[in-house]
């Protein structure tokens, strides 16, 4: 018999949206997004989230495009997008 998991820490988005102009790590950026960085990064490679850059191995977020990512999510009602 295994013993029982762990459940996993509830996520939250941070309370503070990033500053525009901010350069956030891959934790940095999935806290603001309510993900776990692993979950951020498996996007990344889908091509499904937000638009990051990468400088030699590090990957960076430029705030502006978490905020940009977080307008383009919004939904008024189940599969309607609010595109404003």
């Amino acid at each position: 018999m295994s013993p029982p998991e762990k459940p996993p820490a509830p996520l939250r988005p941070s309370p503070a949206p990033p500053k525009p102009d901010a350069w956030l790590t891959t934790d940095e950026a999935a806290g603001h997004l309510g993900l776990t960085p692993k979950t951020l990064a498996n996007m990344r490679s889908l091509g499904t989230g937000p638009s990051f850059h990468k400088i030699g191995s590090k990957v960076w977020y430029l705030g502006e495009d978490l905020l940009t990512y977080r307008r383009r999510r919004r939904y008024i009602a189940s599969g309607v997008r609010d595109d404003r």
